[in-house]
């Protein structure tokens, strides 16, 4: 993970920002980043951000080298001018491991093209460069975290609370008027909780997505996520049974099992408001996506 290894920031005024930043609040979240707006003393001429990005990651998923990777290319993809970030971990209540938010931030909107002549000159360029510094400083502290909460996971939790963590996190979604939102979930979609689970004599179990979904509703155990785009790695992603056939011990996974646990989350995804866009088993075959209006600046 060199990326992790670079120097936060080059510029010095931002870092002597940072040394005098008080945290503020983003929406209820605390924000990290701090403001190029406040810093140069300018009025923002809109909102600071026009999207939402959330990070989940369950913890009892090991990932390998090359998926880590691609949550980090997708953190960096995704946080872009103009994103509200928020990064989380979950797995079971009663593991110590539920729904925790480990960092969030706003990386901001720039001034618009036909507002710059508004504002006093010599006020322009350390702008930019703040603008700058601040992009970079945002992508590199969420990165870190999700690396982190990676680096945590453990195979040793049983239990992983998947439905009640997207339950919880989708009044964020709801509650965020913004026009673009995008949840990326780090999870092998394997329920195991009171409400259900996925697995049975020790191994993954075929499950019937329309008999799941009716415990779904049942234990209302939807969300609505506002609309949001959805996109899911590690789906299925899981270490060769300790018991069973001899293709269950090497690791082989059932075509069927996937597709219907694709099936489900698709299903309650589309029941939670929300457009399950990829579901990667376990990599996404193309990174997270804002869509063409809004390449990285």
């Amino acid at each position: 993970m060199s990326r992790l290894k670079k120097t936060i920031l080059t510029a010095a005024a931002f870092i002597s920002l940072l040394a005098c930043y008080d945290k503020a609040k983003a929406d209820g979240l605390v924000n990290e980043i701090p403001s190029c707006y406040e810093a140069n003393h300018i009025r923002p001429f809109g909102p600071r951000y026009d999207k939402l990005f959330v990070v989940l990651i369950d913890q009892t998923v090991l990932l390998d080298d090359n998926l880590q990777q691609q949550v980090l290319q997708s953190i960096s993809t995704m946080i872009q001018p103009g994103t509200l970030y928020i990064i989380g971990e979950f797995s079971a209540f009663s593991q110590g491991r539920y729904l925790n938010i480990l960092a969030s931030g706003i990386a901001e909107d720039p001034i618009p093209a036909n507002q710059i002549g508004n504002i006093p000159i010599v006020a322009v360029d350390p702008f930019k460069h703040c603008m700058s510094d601040q992009l970079n400083y945002a992508t590199q502290s969420a990165e870190k975290a999700a690396y982190n909460a990676m680096q945590d996971a453990s195979s040793s939790l049983d239990q992983s609370d998947i439905l009640m963590a997207m339950k919880d996190i989708s009044t964020r979604f709801k509650q965020t008027n913004v026009p673009n939102k995008a949840l990326l979930v780090v999870t092998d979609g394997l329920e195991y909780s009171s409400i259900t689970s996925f697995y049975a004599h020790a191994t993954v179990r075929n499950i019937n997505p329309d008999t799941e979904m009716q415990k779904v509703n049942a234990n209302s155990m939807t969300g609505d996520f506002g609309g949001a785009r959805v996109y899911v790695i590690g789906g299925a992603d899981e270490p060769p049974a300790k018991v069973g056939t001899k293709a269950q011990l090497d690791g082989y996974r059932n075509p069927q099992i996937q597709m219907h646990l694709q099936q489900f989350w698709q299903d309650y995804f589309k029941a939670s408001n929300a457009n399950l866009v990829a579901f990667g088993e376990p990599a996404l075959l193309s990174l997270p996506s804002w869509g063409a209006n809004h390449m990285r600046q």
